[in-house]
């Protein structure tokens, strides 16, 4: 009796190719536990204020004061020549004296203050957040 290796040699590749090769990292993935978001206390940007950054910003007068606090009765500790580049942290407008018709005093990065006057003192080149 003969017999033919054809349809031994079929049937056994038919039976390789219905059965999955083992794949260890889509095994690892299906039994991996899935992730959870747990966001730490020092980044959770609810919890925290956002890092400002500063508006720079350019005297535009000669001899412009700047004070411990947004108000002409805090002491002049310094002031700064026409051209002076500044760094600026923010604004306000809450109890502060008023310049020139306006009440807003500049926050510089160096914790002064120097009056904003509608921009006769300082000129800036972006907008400025509220202190």
């Amino acid at each position: 009796m003969k017999f033919s290796i054809l349809p031994l040699l079929a049937l056994a590749l038919s039976q390789v190719a219905a059965t999955p090769a083992p794949n260890p990292v889509a095994d690892a993935i299906a039994d991996a536990e899935p992730t959870v978001y747990t966001p730490r206390a020092e980044f959770d940007l609810d919890t925290r204020a956002l890092e400002k950054r500063a508006v720079s910003g350019t005297v535009v007068v000669d001899g412009l004061r700047y004070r411990t606090c947004p108000r002409t009765s805090c002491a002049a500790i310094g002031q700064y020549a026409k051209g002076t580049k500044i760094s600026i942290n923010c604004y306000t407008r809450t109890d502060t004296t008023v310049v020139d018709g306006d009440a807003g005093w500049a926050k510089l990065t160096n914790g002064y203050y120097v009056a904003m006057a509608f921009g006769h003192y300082i000129s800036w080149s972006a907008p400025i957040p509220a202190c």
